[in-house]
């Protein structure tokens, strides 16, 4: 992984510097308040992507995803699709970090930026989700549903006599003796993992 590292650190020294996106930023707002506004949407975007990714379990917010609208700042995110374990069918948590800022982009926001708006709108996102609401548990579950029904048709598309079965609204289990028998699932039960 050493030579990896070095090519990288070649490329982002000779290819593309640290401060490409801020240089970029400066010279594409010639006034200050439109840099700032442009720097602060940018930073509240990037603050509530990355913490929508962490406490949803989304999959990986990558540079490669981000689509971000040049006259205003805001972000668009290509894809985004939660991180299911493939065997056990929870939202996967195993992480060494949350979120990552890429060298351009904790350049472009600052570390002020980091430690203000950036910190700050995650803290006012926690908290609006800390309050009980049922409308949010509502929309969590309905989205939810389709991740977990996807996974519950792929495990059983794994075995041929689990596909046959699941045309019929039943899957297959192994029994004590070792033999498939078919469970007839209500889709309920398979909701409820949720």
């Amino acid at each position: 992984h050493t030579v990896l590292r070095d090519i990288l650190k070649e490329v982002q020294t000779s290819m593309v510097p640290r401060t490409i996106v801020r240089e970029w930023a400066s010279t594409t707002f010639q006034s200050a308040t439109d840099y700032w506004t442009f720097r602060k949407v940018l930073t509240l975007q990037l603050s509530l992507a990355a913490f929508v990714e962490y406490v949803l379990h989304l999959t990986r917010l990558n540079p490669d995803i981000l689509y971000l609208h040049q006259d205003s700042g805001l972000m668009n995110v290509a894809y985004y699709k939660f991180d299911i374990d493939d065997n056990s069918g929870e939202l996967d948590s195993n992480r060494p970090v949350p979120f990552r800022l890429t060298p351009n982009l904790s350049e472009m926001i600052t570390n002020v930026g980091v430690s203000g708006p950036f910190t700050a709108s995650m803290i006012a996102a926690a908290r609006c989700l800390c309050h009980p609401s049922f409308k949010i548990q509502a929309l969590l579950r309905a989205i939810l549903r389709d991740e977990m029904i996807t996974w519950h048709k792929k495990n059983m598309g794994a075995d041929p006599n689990a596909s046959a079965a699941a045309g019929h609204g039943a899957t297959i289990f192994v029994d004590a003796n070792g033999m498939q028998q078919p469970d007839y699932k209500d889709g309920e039960k398979v909701i409820a993992m949720v």
